[in-house]
């Protein structure tokens, strides 16, 4: 039976009254950290998964000093369920981030907004609410706009603190940094509005010490999101969707998509340096998450989620609250799995659209990460408005083709899926896929068989608290942990 107990709780301040990623059920923020042990389930949880489902997502606690709130500005919440033979263990925590201790002293928001202007924009809160990924056998999570990792602990899910590399690294890293679960490192960019050369490009190793760092030098600032890592390369992005330099010069901004600028795809050996880089351009467009990459004989093959409209048509009588809804919706840029090439003896790049459906928050087997794979499970847009998908579809990139698909009843949204991998798994979609699913008044946790998913859930575990939808996920595999622990307790003896 579940037993729960309260492990925090606190007041959340008013905040603007229409702002739906605030007050929609499906956003709403909740006021208290639980802990659930033994959590009851439809269907047995299958005693082969052995890790940690973690979700990062935005929980405001404090309203921004302009009461204006973008959800980026939302302070860091991971929503945290342990797996271990056949029982599961739920936790949710706040990211104690230094700006969040701030406030939480002051008893009252001490930041700007994302909606307040260029100026403030060196001053937001790293609130470290985007992604999370496992490194070292910690948890880190991470911000949209390059902020300081922030360390958790993988048992608990306390915060331990900003990461700064062993004390090398006191800038931001990418939101989408690619932990390589072969070789251990953390891979990252970091990039800057006004200086340059406007990206840094680095390298982490399995002891969190940072091995590599170099300048990336790009014509002006522009607003990277993810990249692509390869056994040997990292793929950079520099996108023709970026604030107006004009608007800029005078303090302002304003998001500006050339059409007649190519978008270009820097690839770099990994430990390479800003020299060693080659650019390959291709159509003009805005990507906000990658699948996967791999090397092929001397070409690059690369999988992302190209869109269409980068900058959506809004509505003029749209209230100003609201404008955010578009650019926040899949619904409205129109994402579309892509495949590009990049060759690296002749130069040439191609790109081509393979599947023409609105999905994008995918996940792979983690262990393929930088290597050839088959099996990509993308989510699909949910028709409102909102940063929401509505089912799993399973994909085959070697033939470029939907293989499998579930959609959620009505009234029911999930976000980014992960993939556990079955103890002793022998094949790349041996596994299982896990989601918080959510009616907004109440949440579940979805476990299906990866290599069946359209046969629907094959276990669903009801949670004694809501899930606001969130951002991205992580599946941190049990023994990884367990081995990173290991090591440091040696290195310490």
């Amino acid at each position: 039976m579940t037993k729960t107990t309260i492990d925090r709780e606190w007041q959340l301040s008013a905040h603007e009254a229409d702002n739906d990623y605030l007050h929609h059920e499906a956003f709403r923020p909740v006021d208290k950290e639980i802990t659930a042990v033994d959590l009851d389930s439809m269907g047995d949880i299958p005693r082969d998964i052995d890790g940690v489902y973690v979700r990062n997502g935005h929980n405001p606690i404090y309203q921004p000093r302009s009461g204006r709130y973008h959800w980026f500005d939302g302070d860091g919440m991971v929503h945290a369920t342990t797996f271990s033979d056949g029982k599961a263990t739920f936790r949710n925590r706040m990211v104690m981030t230094e700006g969040l201790l701030a406030e939480m002293n002051a008893g009252e928001g001490l930041y700007p907004g994302l909606r307040d202007g260029f100026a403030a924009e060196e001053r937001l809160k790293n609130s470290s609410g985007t992604d999370v990924l496992l490194h070292n056998g910690e948890f880190k999570t991470l911000f949209s706009r390059c902020g300081q990792p922030y360390r958790l602990d993988p048992d608990d899910f306390r915060t331990l603190g900003p990461d700064d590399f062993g004390g090398s690294w006191s800038r931001g890293v990418s939101a989408h940094s690619k932990a390589d679960e072969r070789t251990g490192e953390l891979i990252f960019f970091n990039y800057s509005f006004n200086s340059e050369p406007y990206m840094e490009y680095g390298v982490v190793d399995s002891d969190n010490q940072l091995s590599s760092v170099t300048n990336i030098e790009l014509p002006g600032p522009r607003l990277p999101h993810d990249s692509w890592i390869t056994e040997h390369y990292t793929v950079l992005h520099d996108l023709p969707l970026y604030w107006d330099p004009d608007l800029l010069a005078i303090g302002k901004k304003k998001l500006k998509f050339n059409r007649d600028m190519p978008s270009r795809f820097g690839v770099i050996p990994r430990y390479g340096s800003g020299s060693d880089i080659r650019w390959f351009e291709c159509e003009p467009t805005y990507m906000l998450h990658t699948v996967n990459a791999w090397e092929d004989g001397d070409e690059i093959v690369a999988f992302g989620f190209k869109q269409l409209t980068p900058i959506p048509d809004i509505p003029r009588e749209t209230p100003s609250a609201r404008v955010q809804n578009y650019f926040l919706s899949f619904q409205f840029n129109q994402p579309r799995l892509t495949e590009y090439r990049f060759n690296l003896k002749t130069g040439q790049s191609s790109e081509h659209i393979i599947d023409q459906q609105c999905l994008e928050m995918p996940t792979i087997n983690s262990r393929y990460l930088g290597i050839k794979n088959r099996y990509a499970y993308n989510t699909m847009a949910a028709e409102i408005p909102y940063f929401l998908m509505s089912g799993i579809q399973k994909f085959d990139l070697q033939q470029q083709l939907e293989i499998d698909r579930y959609e959620l009843p009505k009234g029911k949204y999930m976000g980014q899926p992960v993939f556990s991998p079955r103890l002793g798994s022998q094949s790349e979609d041996d596994g299982y896929l896990i989601s918080y699913v959510s009616d907004g008044a109440s949440a579940e946790i979805y476990i299906w068989q990866a290599q069946t998913v359209g046969d629907g859930p094959i276990t669903r575990i009801p949670l004694p608290q809501r899930v606001p939808g969130g951002s991205h996920a992580y599946w941190g595999n049990g023994e990884d942990i367990r081995n990173a622990q290991a090591r440091r307790r040696n290195a310490g003896a």
